[in-house]
């Protein structure tokens, strides 16, 4: 079938995550007082803990954004609203300091090609409706559909995000190529689940290679993306 739709993870695909990371961790370490190198490792601590306990129970974006808070919390030793002081930190964020620029232009590049354009993102730390308004800011209203974990209660690699994306953008599974910088999450569960994928490794690779036959392709940032979703059976 040919590609009909794409989708996007948002993190460190869309936007940058370490500026987003340390403007979380600056504001948590003012409210509670500890310092961010504290703030910082505690931070890690969680998302390792989240993630894994994602992979091996299955939790609900929802779930996954209250337990990450929740272990940064207790880790701190915090009782407030922390949730509230992380989103008012994502919220503070400026589009020209978060979004990849090449992003913005693949973005319009794809749209251009007629093809209809989604996003599929996890949630961990903040809610969904934090990095909607810093989408919308950042790139406008160009997207299809928008889905997020803590609003579909699947999340990547599972097969049910990328079914849930299909029908939010109107086309079968087979016919949407997913765009993400996660080996398990974007690559591997876009592949598990029968779309066709794209890698951006930023600072991993420093070229683009397509593996046509294998419906996937490894790319060092956004650039040419028209191309790649070309080789990989898009007509626009």
């Amino acid at each position: 079938m040919a590609i009909r739709a794409v989708t996007f993870d948002v993190w460190d695909t869309l936007l940058n995550l370490k500026v987003a990371r340390e403007a979380m961790i600056s504001a948590v370490a003012r409210e509670t007082g500890r310092p961010e190198a504290e703030v910082r490792e505690a931070v890690s601590e969680a998302d390792r803990a989240v993630r894994r306990e994602r992979r091996l129970r299955g939790l609900s974006g929802s779930e996954a954004v209250r337990a990450s808070v929740s272990i940064l919390a207790s880790r701190l030793g915090y009782s407030g609203d922390l949730l509230g002081v992380i989103e008012g930190a994502i919220a503070s964020l400026r589009p020209e300091e978060v979004a990849f620029s090449d992003a913005v232009e693949a973005v319009r590049e794809v749209k251009g090609m007629g093809l209809r354009v989604g996003v599929l993102g996890n949630t961990l730390f903040w809610t969904s409706s934090a990095t909607r308004a810093l989408l919308r800011a950042s790139f406008g209203d160009p997207f299809d559909f928008t889905g997020f974990a803590d609003e579909m209660g699947a999340s990547k690699p599972s097969p049910e995000a990328f079914m849930a994306a299909a029908r939010g953008l109107g086309v079968e599974v087979e016919e949407i190529a997913h765009v993400g910088d996660r080996a398990s999450e974007d690559l591997g569960g876009a592949l598990a689940a029968g779309l066709r994928a794209v890698l951006v490794a930023r600072g991993r690779v420093r070229e683009a290679a397509v593996f046509e036959a294998l419906g996937f392709a490894v790319v060092p940032d956004l650039r040419g993306l028209g191309e790649v979703l070309r080789r990989l059976g898009a007509k626009g």
